[in-house]
């Protein structure tokens, strides 16, 4: 099969077009996955006090000039090096951003024709994507594959065309997941030097995609490590799919090698040669000084 998603796929006996999705959460505000909602429930003061404690640093100006920074040299870097270009990718933001953020959100976005922005007024991420949703899957009538993708993580250059080889096995599933448990991973913290690794866990958020069973279901409305209890999953654990930085202050638990939490320390010279072979529009030059940048807050 050529690595092209615009073709028909069968499934369930029905013959449906299929689309490639990707999308990616950009200081969106609202409801989603993210640490700060943990225990929350939606409609409640304890969410609205989630919400604005959020947003009280959301915005915050060494903030955004990293994540613009992380999102342009690692996001829409990898999506611009895709060897298959058949794929949507959708960036939700939200209306709450100031003004000179947007301005130049727009701008970035503008440059790559698979890129799709939104700024939605709505504060949680299924309302947001509801009618995206509507409109790509034309009112049921096309299946979307989807994926996940953060603002500080890239995927590698041949990420599309394994996904719409996923795709493609996986035809006769209404519903599918599909992941590449293996990447690249970064570490800086404040009390310590850069570290390298690799990374090992079927599921992991970066790259995970998903062939939703209903079609106004995001990709964020199942939790990614479930995915593979609660649908037919594949999982391919050669190739290296994704490439993530973890620095202090994000959203995540501190990353440190482990027995069994798949995390492995590598050497410079590994890393060098993941990165040739993978993800050929990044050195670790660019990985030190965007760690570094994160380090000391922007």
């Amino acid at each position: 099969m050529t690595a092209r998603t615009g073709n028909w796929l069968r499934v369930i006996g029905v013959m449906m077009s299929e689309r490639i999705i990707g999308f990616c959460r950009f200081s969106f505000w609202g409801r989603s996955d993210w640490g700060v909602f943990a225990g929350t429930k939606p409609g409640t003061a304890a969410e609205e006090k989630a919400l604005q404690r959020s947003l009280a640093t959301l915005y915050d100006e060494a903030r955004m000039a990293f994540r613009f920074r992380s999102f342009e040299r690692l996001t829409l870097a990898s999506l611009a090096a895709q060897k298959n270009r058949d794929f949507l990718f959708v960036v939700l933001s939200s209306k709450a951003m100031p003004a000179v953020w947007r301005q130049r959100l727009r701008a970035l976005c503008a440059g790559q024709p698979q890129i799709r922005l939104v700024f939605s007024e709505e504060r949680d991420v299924g309302r947001a994507l509801a009618p995206i949703l509507d409109e790509l899957t034309e009112g049921g009538r096309v299946q979307l594959v989807q994926f996940r993708l953060d603002d500080d993580d890239c995927i590698a250059a041949d990420y599309i065309d394994r996904l719409a080889q996923a795709a493609h096995a996986m035809r006769d599933y209404r519903a599918f997941a599909f992941s590449l448990p293996r990447a690249l991973m970064m570490t800086r913290y404040a009390d310590d030097a850069p570290a390298r690794y690799e990374y090992m866990r079927p599921f992991h958020a970066a790259g995970v995609a998903l062939r939703a069973p209903m079609a106004g279901r995001s990709i964020f409305a199942f939790g990614h490590f479930a995915l593979a209890r609660r649908f037919p999953s594949l999982a391919d654990p050669g190739p290296h799919g994704s490439l993530q930085l973890k620095f202090e202050g994000h959203d995540s638990r501190r990353v440190a090698p482990g027995t069994d939490n798949g995390v492995t320390p590598i050497s410079s010279a590994e890393m060098d040669e993941v990165l040739a072979r993978d993800f050929p529009f990044l050195k670790q030059s660019d990985l030190l000084d965007l760690s570094g940048a994160a380090a000391s807050g922007g």
